[in-house]
């Protein structure tokens, strides 16, 4: 199998000859690879489709992940959003300050701009030797970004009634990402519902105000792609319930016990992860990347269908030999029996 077969394999409930690699290598880190800044690549999106084709080929994993055009994905909402002189884009500024401000948002489109067209350019660059994996944020963080993180999190106490309101009023712009990234060419899209970790807000403030919209949105998104469900830290308290939002795999972070989190979601969902980013890919050496590896492997590899990958975005001051070295592993220790 090549790269491309090999993860479509997986998710489609078949079983590969390797298990697939496919690190969160996104436009932190890709620039580098061709030595431009991050700034750049995020305001040109030629640059960035570049760097993220340039990094698959380096690395030899099996699937890239596309960043959308025009500095970010937020701004498809209004959000101001400064990327000169910073690594990520950074979001500056609000659109919902009060219940009243829930009318000024609508369905973008994200079309507009040119923001698809670095989807596009890398669908081109690796689409017929790996898979393209577009990213949205879910209803739930597309939320907390309009109306800021603090206020939205302290509106869960002054203001639970609000809280929904906006979540169900920025749904159709999750969908709305999701669709077109797929019309672009992203064989799977990736919900990304990092705020929704239970590092950040309770199990139970998951399933009030995060869990309905998230399901929601995912049935409305599989019909165009399959979905990859993404909460960062620890998410543990919620797997099972994260598996029954109907998501075809679990992108799984590093706190996260692997044998754990495949009994908690059963066996009918693929899991995603979940090499620690930072402290291993970032900090550790060839050999901790191996063992970490190798660890995940043991744990994850039989029924239901695995994923090897980083829990999280690899960091720009990680070396490429631990990128290097997590592929090898990935090969060594992720083949299948024929």
């Amino acid at each position: 199998m090549n790269s491309r077969e090999r993860v479509l394999a997986v998710l489609a409930g078949r079983t590969p000859d390797t298990v697939p690699i496919i690190p969160v290598l996104d436009g932190y880190y890709a620039p580098r690879v061709i030595d431009r800044p991050n700034d750049e690549c995020f305001l040109d999106g030629a640059c960035m489709a570049e760097a993220l084709a340039a990094a698959f080929d380096r690395f030899g994993y099996d699937g890239a992940l596309a960043e959308m055009g025009l500095g970010s994905e937020p701004n498809v909402l209004g959000c101001p959003v400064e990327v000169e002189g910073h690594d990520v884009p950074l979001v500056v500024g609000t659109v919902v300050d009060e219940p009243a401000d829930i009318d000024r948002i609508g369905v973008p489109d994200p079309w507009a701009d040119g923001k698809m067209e670095p989807v596009e350019r890398l669908v081109e660059l690796v689409g017929s030797r790996g898979v393209v994996l577009g990213s949205v944020r879910s209803p739930f963080e597309y939320a907390a970004t309009v109306r800021g993180l603090y206020e939205f999190m302290t509106d869960f106490y002054r203001d639970p009634r609000f809280v929904q309101e906006l979540i169900e009023a920025v749904k159709p712009a999750t969908v709305a990402v999701g669709r077109a990234l797929a019309a672009a060419g992203a064989d799977a899209i990736v919900l990304k519902d990092s705020f929704a970790s239970c590092s950040m807000i309770s199990p139970e403030h998951y399933l009030e105000f995060a869990w309905p919209a998230e399901a929601e949105a995912i049935g409305e998104l599989k019909s165009f792609a399959p979905v990859i469900l993404h909460i960062c830290r620890n998410s543990m308290p919620i797997l099972a319930e994260m598996a029954r939002t109907g998501a075809d795999a679990l992108e799984i972070d590093s706190p996260v016990d692997l044998a754990r989190a495949r009994e908690a979601a059963g066996s009918g969902v693929i899991l995603k992860g979940n090499i620690d980013a930072a402290e291993v890919i970032g900090k550790g050496t060839a050999a901790d990347v191996a063992a970490a590896v190798k660890e995940a492997m043991e744990a994850a590899r039989g029924a239901g269908g695995f994923i090897l990958s980083t829990g999280d975005s690899i960091p720009v001051f990680a070396p490429e030999e631990n990128i290097k070295a997590l592929v090898e592993a990935g090969r060594e220790y992720g083949k299948y029996e024929n």
